[in-house]
């Protein structure tokens, strides 16, 4: 749901609920809007993360975050789990330190390469590291 805007993506979320879901989030709708609470995604996000993500699972995904490094697998699949335990971090990600924080996770061999291009738009990161990745693969083979 990128580039979405907030009321769509409420709006998209909500539609998406089905069976006890969906009936849970219509009697904490009421229950809100009740209490005169402004109900909008980041509101819809905090009640849903609480109903159904508890909070020693959502720190235990923040840890793994933390320790998060590419080891063997490829810059692409480093950069999905990186993209997916990233949502759990609770502090809010700029994207420099969201950059800062991957490069930290690559193999020396490839940070080497990255660090000196200072990149702080992660998408741009991403496709650099993969573009140096498969260089330095297509090295290994001539002496």
């Amino acid at each position: 749901m990128l580039g979405c805007s907030q009321e769509r993506r409420l709006a998209y979320a909500v539609y998406m609920l089905v069976g006890e879901a969906e009936h849970w989030w219509r009697g904490t709708h009421h229950m809100l809007t009740a209490r005169g609470v402004v109900v909008d995604w980041e509101c819809f996000r905090r009640m849903f993360l609480e109903k159904y993500f508890p909070e020693c699972v959502r720190d235990a995904k923040e840890a793994k975050f933390m320790r998060l490094h590419q080891g063997g697998i490829t810059v692409s699949e480093y950069a999905m789990r990186f993209e997916h335990l990233a949502r759990f971090y609770s502090q809010g990600i700029v994207e420099d330190w969201k950059c800062q924080k991957f490069v930290e996770g690559l193999k020396y061999e490839l940070k080497r390469v990255v660090v000196p291009m200072a990149i702080t738009e992660f998408p741009a990161l991403v496709e650099k590291a993969n573009v140096v990745e498969r260089l330095e693969g297509g090295n290994r083979g001539a002496v």
